[in-house]
């Protein structure tokens, strides 16, 4: 098709091509019908105008036809992650006439475009319907969406490793040391690709014997276990835990430094225990505490890490704890350090009896403290009452006298003595 306009000594002819792949390609051709005559031509500038006119409209047409033309853009978007119900575009949907994977999220169906990874899935929803997770970019095409999948996959499914594997890596509590978890649970660190994922590491028995070396601080630990991945996250049936060997270091002849001579002596304490970390905020990682009293004087003791403290750590993560502990106490500049052998809760105990002073009735103190005189199948049991606040407001009542008494609060023994912290103190 193509059509000619005459203008003076110009002629314009505008040339539209076959159609090819829906589009038309317009030619613009300007060619001279004769010689240029200067004293014809030159003098009226008006007709040069005109053509110039003319070429401009017929530019503007030749454009406006070619955009016209254009098939719609089928320009993909950046690569999204659709969740919704997968199907068959044939079987179930009855909008394609042979098998084409689709995904209807909300109100919105996008066809799979037939590649491999959409081929590969098929077979899951040939049959039937299916939560389904798509990932891959979302093009226009004749009025309907489609997505280039680059990975499909059942929601919820599960990749699981059923071949037993070696996860070294950092040890880690998920709660205490990475402030993930509500309560206490293992986990393992691996650098994977360069890049530091966490593996949570299944509740089971094995686990659980080996917490104890991570609650504490992070440590190099080597897992044997089976891997599951649910939704992204990394999980360990561990079979076997055990801290990393240590790599040996060079041998160098060196000086041995003169050690720090403490003196230390065996003791039996008691008093609250706590968390260095969770309770006192005086600690980067969980380290047990007591708050006891020393000589007269409130002190805090800072437990050593030994296999006696981690044991009894979980006692004292999350809250405080009425205990007592043996061991050896010793002194590290001016802080207190007990090298536990046995640590336990003390025993919770109501006492009913006779209160009394342990110094005017019972002469048995140069001042006064409270004790509670109990009978028990016919045999007389002392507790003497620690001089805490309960107490001390107590006594005022059996300074000069005895009352009978209802006391809560914990017992421990000491040296062959039962001591009770008292927390509520009644007259009967």
């Amino acid at each position: 098709m193509s059509a000619t306009h005459q203008r003076g000594s110009f002629q314009v002819r505008i040339i539209r091509c076959r159609q090819k792949k829906t589009c038309y390609i317009p030619i613009v051709s300007i060619r001279k019908t004769h010689k240029f005559n200067l004293l014809r031509d030159v003098p009226s500038i008006d007709p040069i105008r005109k053509i110039m006119k003319h070429l401009i409209i017929a530019l503007g047409l030749s454009l406006g036809l070619t955009l016209g033309l254009m098939p719609e853009s089928q320009a993909e978007s950046a690569e999204v992650t659709l969740t919704g119900t997968g199907c068959c575009a044939k079987c179930e949907l009855k909008q394609a006439d042979s098998c084409q994977n689709a995904l209807k999220s909300g109100d919105v169906v996008y066809l799979l475009e037939h590649n491999a990874v959409s081929k590969a899935f098929h077979k899951n929803l040939c049959s039937g319907t299916k939560a389904i997770t798509a990932v891959g970019a979302v093009k226009d095409v004749d009025g309907k969406k489609v997505l280039v999948a680059t990975k499909i996959s059942l929601a919820g499914d599960e990749a699981k490793s059923d071949a037993p594997q070696q996860f070294a890596g950092t040890g880690v509590c998920t709660k205490c040391v990475s402030k993930i978890t509500a309560q206490c649970q293992n986990g393992i660190i691996v650098d994977v690709g360069g890049k530091k994922i966490l593996h949570f590491i299944e509740h089971n028995d094995v686990s659980q014997a080996y917490h104890s070396e991570v609650c504490q601080g992070p440590k190099a630990t080597v897992v044997h276990g089976t891997l599951t991945e649910v939704n992204g996250i990394k999980k360990i049936v561990a079979t076997k835990i055990e801290v990393a060997p240590k790599k040996e270091a060079k041998a160098e002849k060196v000086e041995a430094a003169p050690k720090k001579t403490v003196a230390a002596s065996n003791v039996t304490l008691k008093g609250t225990g706590c968390c260095l970390k969770c309770e006192l905020g005086k600690s980067d990682s969980c380290q047990n505490a007591l708050q006891a009293s020393v000589d007269g004087k409130e002190t805090l003791i800072i437990f050593a890490k030994n296999e006696a403290s981690n044991g009894f750590h979980k006692n004292l993560c999350s809250s405080t704890a009425p205990i007592i502990a043996v061991g050896t106490l010793a002194k590290d500049g001016d802080q207190s350090v007990l090298t536990a052998s046995s640590i336990k809760l003390q025993e919770k105990k109501t006492l009913s009896g006779e209160a009394l002073c342990l110094k005017c009735e019972l002469k048995k103190s140069r001042t006064c403290q409270n004790a509670i005189r109990v009978s028990v199948d016919g045999k007389e049991h002392l507790y003497i009452l620690d001089q805490n606040k309960v107490s001390r407001q107590f006594h005022g009542q059996v300074c000069q006298s005895t009352v009978k008494v209802s006391a809560e609060g914990s017992v421990a023994e000491i040296d062959g003595k039962l001591e009770f912290t008292a927390t509520a103190i009644k007259a009967q």
